[in-house]
């Protein structure tokens, strides 16, 4: 796997390269270099055997209270008094 990540690298950081000669001196599976060649990104990403992107989110916890509308009520005194 780190022969093909090098290749990719190759790649992006010279435009003027030979794909081709590239994947040859590299020594690539035959397949995985049909993939870069056709630029088949899932055929690359399962011979690679790549994860998928995990997403997380959090989600923040709800008050067990409410806010008593008295308090509410000064909050926006002072907000006012302070502008």
């Amino acid at each position: 796997m780190s022969k093909v990540i090098q290749v990719l690298e190759a790649m992006a950081q010279e435009a003027n390269v030979d794909i081709e000669q590239l994947l040859t001196i590299a020594e690539i599976d035959s397949t995985q270099a049909e993939a870069i060649v056709t630029k088949d990104i899932t055929s690359l990403k399962k011979q690679l055997d790549i994860c998928p992107d995990f997403v997380c989110a959090l989600i923040p916890a709800e008050d067990d209270e409410p806010e008593k509308e008295e308090d509410k009520n000064e909050d926006d005194v002072q907000a006012i008094a302070n502008a």
